[in-house]
């Protein structure tokens, strides 16, 4: 049996094409047609072909030492009502800053394309393919896509975040339960002794329950004296019926007196205020997350978020990894605390 690793420049020589052509045939490219492309790919599968991994990493060696040059644009899908509110929100813009970047510093180009809700799914399917497009960064949605007949099998996919379900592809996301974990423990750590949780409920079923599930957690490994019960309000009826939001968090607040809460909702600060609650003199208040109007709380860095997505999806692409996975692969982001006015430490143990 011969050991001689089949190379690119072999099966060049026996199609009568350049190595060039090969490789980008190899990777799906549509500047290759599609039935050079078969042609190439049988003889690849014939003749045992299989990238030679030292050279792959020098070519990942030689790429980090030199300005990127250009390869082609990813597709960052917005399929929102209002596309302009996507980036409105100080955590999705940080995932696009985060991937933008990581697509530049890779030789591709992050662009925001936006589908608008009179193109059906096929059409915006045929619009990526004509513009060469094989790489589809699919951030954060508040009502998931109806993708209908659209052929993931043409294009490397990643997903933001938990909200959109389908397809199921590898997803980066935050590690919600332990950014949980850790919150409590800080503000147990702080000195505050009934710590609640305010959370959206159907936006915690999208993160398969993490939030409460971190909660429970927390009051067990830290042996919380006063159990709080999370205060559960859907977000439709923050967005729709405000008024019926805020005296359901009057009611939670009277009741159960909490001396620290962390909100994932972002119209809670606003709401105790204008219930005459002073942050944090009378409650203090961690956020979840930056569009929460607190200076305290989780950070989910999501600047690396958005990197860690665009990085694994040029690694798709150049795996030549299309469609939905068999096995999807979650990669999760750690977060970290940021101190803040709106949770001063009350314990003189703790150094700040």
């Amino acid at each position: 049996m011969s050991l001689k690793r089949v190379t690119l420049r072999d099966l060049a020589k026996k199609l009568g094409v350049s190595h060039t052509t090969v490789s980008l045939a190899l990777r799906d490219h549509a500047s290759i047609l599609p039935a050079r492309r078969r042609q190439i790919k049988e003889l690849a599968e014939k003749e045992g072909y299989r990238p030679d991994p030292f050279l792959s990493a020098l070519s990942v060696y030689r790429l980090q030492k030199r300005p990127a040059s250009f390869h082609s644009t990813l597709a960052w899908v917005n399929h929102w009502d209002q596309p302009e509110d996507l980036r409105s929100r100080k955590e999705f813009d940080a995932y696009w800053r985060g991937g933008s970047q990581a697509a530049e510093r890779l030789g591709y180009r992050l662009e925001d394309i936006r589908w608008p809700a009179n193109i059906s799914p096929a059409r915006f399917e045929q619009i990526l393919v004509a513009r060469g497009i094989q790489g589809v960064l699919i951030p954060p949605h508040p009502v998931a896509p109806d993708w209908g007949t659209f052929d993931w099998n043409k294009f490397s996919i990643i997903r933001l975040g938990m909200s959109v379900p389908v397809p199921d592809s590898n997803v980066v996301t935050s590690d919600h339960l332990r950014a949980v974990l850790m919150a409590f423990e800080n503000m147990s750590r702080y000195g505050y002794q009934r710590i609640g949780l305010v959370v959206c409920a159907d936006f915690d079923r999208h993160l398969g329950g993490n939030y409460i599930g971190g909660f429970a957690a927390a009051q067990r490994l830290f042996k919380f004296q006063h159990i709080l019960p999370p205060l559960l309000t859907d977000e439709t009826v923050y967005l729709k019926q405000p008024a019926k939001a805020k005296e359901h968090l009057r009611k939670w607040l009277e009741q159960h007196k909490p001396d620290a809460i962390l909100s994932a909702v972002v119209q809670v600060p606003a709401m105790m205020r204008e219930l005459g609650y002073v942050i944090p003199q009378d409650v203090a208040v961690a956020g979840s997350s930056r569009d929460v109007p607190v200076d305290a709380g989780i950070n989910q860095n999501p600047e690396d978020i958005g990197r860690m997505a665009v990085q694994m999806l040029v690694s798709q692409i150049n795996l030549n990894e299309r469609g939905v996975p068999a096995i999807a692969c979650r990669t999760l982001v750690e977060s970290s605390w940021q101190d803040g006015k709106s949770l001063p430490c009350k314990s003189p143990k703790v150094s700040v």
